[in-house]
């Protein structure tokens, strides 16, 4: 299927993009649900993607409800030929929640889970708790704030997620994203979310127990949708359209 035209009747190819440089990401602050901005190198950076994604064409372009996410998307059409395209909003789209976590600061998160001062990176984390670690990591914050670790007063509505919880929500949105494309007749889909939630979704897919690679700020992993399924396309988090893109 050629990446120029993915027109098709029977599949789909869906861009599952993690949206720009934010302020909480230059702060190392947890940001889920809570709608931290894109920086200035933020913006700049999603419009590089965008020029990297010049000469595909996209059917239909989608994010969560943050501004993060849809910001992205936006200046990602707009600076690859896509500017006719319009961005659906799906709230099914949107980061992980982290509950009481919320705006946390990372570090300190690490050194309740983990025990340890001498970690500051999520993504450490996430390696030593091994091939799952996303998933591991999220149900920790789940249980943390079911425990209320924080002592907030948060109801319990509002509380973290579990990692099925996310995957189930993002393939539940992929699914209809990936159909409404089939009976318009197939074709590329831009779909912008976030880390966590991206992860854990493909989790579900990959379950070959190799550790995945780090999820950037504009990394895209290609999926192929159709009337069976979906499947991964190519690298996962990639950044070639990112490093593409570099005027």
């Amino acid at each position: 299927m050629s990446e120029q035209e993915a027109v098709s009747q029977q599949a789909v190819t869906i861009y599952l993009t993690r949206h720009g440089q934010t302020t909480a990401n230059v702060m190392r602050l947890m940001q889920g649900w809570s709608d931290f901005p894109l920086t200035t190198p933020g913006v700049e950076g999603t419009k590089q993607l965008g020029r990297g994604l010049a000469g595909i064409r996209f059917t239909a372009a989608y994010s969560g409800n943050l501004t993060r996410q849809y910001r992205t998307a936006r200046n990602a059409l707009d600076n690859s030929g896509n500017e006719q395209v319009q961005v659906s909003i799906d709230p099914d789209l949107r980061e992980a929640n982290f509950g009481s976590f919320e705006g946390y600061s990372s570090a300190k998160l690490i050194e309740q889970v983990l025990g340890r001062k001498d970690l500051n990176r999520l993504a450490e984390v996430r390696r030593q708790l091994g091939w799952d670690g996303t998933a591991k990591l999220q149900d920790e914050i789940h249980r943390l704030d079911q425990d209320n670790a924080l002592g907030t007063s948060l109801e319990a509505e509002e509380r973290a997620e579990t990692s099925q919880q996310v995957a189930q929500r993002m393939e539940q949105a992929l699914t209809r994203i990936g159909q409404d494309a089939l009976q318009r007749g197939g074709g590329n889909v831009l779909v912008v979310s976030s880390g966590s939630s991206i992860e854990l979704f493909l989790l579900t897919l990959k379950q070959d127990r190799v550790p995945m690679p780090s999820f950037h700020n504009n990394s895209v992993t290609r999926l192929t949708y159709s009337p069976t399924g979906f499947s991964i396309d190519g690298e996962i988090a990639s950044t070639k359209y990112f490093d593409q893109g570099l005027a």
